[in-house]
């Protein structure tokens, strides 16, 4: 299942990156993480792996994660693995006329018994993932829009 979204966000890219590169930054509009971890931080970034804990209410689900590439505020990319499923996504950011234009795309591959029910339910939960990450998005917008106007004045 591929998922691809994009968003203008008023900014340059060198302030923007850090919401999608700093974990802790990203943990506050990705709401459905709930806990992260780094397990081995490289320099370069490439090869850092990391594990998420992942949910909503009692439910959680651990991811562990590997970036598989790093631009400073040009792009970042991520290898996800969980029971459930592997993700690949990655975030490329271009900046234009004072706004960052950020560009994201989701490749899953659901494991068994996800692979069955993605064939019966597949178009409720691409649903439910693209609204989820709209609504994230917007908060990234937001985050970023309102951080960008207090170092402005």
């Amino acid at each position: 299942m591929k998922i691809f979204f994009t968003l203008e966000i008023a900014g340059e890219p060198e302030k923007i990156f850090p919401w999608i590169d700093d974990p802790e930054k990203a943990m506050r509009w990705q709401k459905g993480v709930k806990k992260g971890k780094i397990i081995e931080e490289r320099p370069e970034k490439v090869g850092t792996t990391f594990i998420e804990e992942m949910g909503n209410g009692a439910k959680t689900l651990e991811m562990k994660g590997i970036i598989t590439d790093h631009i400073e505020n040009k792009t970042i990319a991520f290898h996800l693995e969980s029971k459930l499923h592997k993700v690949n996504v990655s975030y490329s950011l271009e900046g234009k006329n004072g706004k960052t234009i950020l560009k994201t795309e989701a490749d899953i591959h659901w494991k068994f018994p996800m692979n069955l029910v993605n064939i019966i339910f597949g178009r409720k939960i691409r649903k439910d993932i693209q609204e989820q990450m709209e609504t994230e998005f917007e908060e990234l917008k937001r985050l970023c829009e309102q951080e960008n106007n207090q170092t402005t004045k």
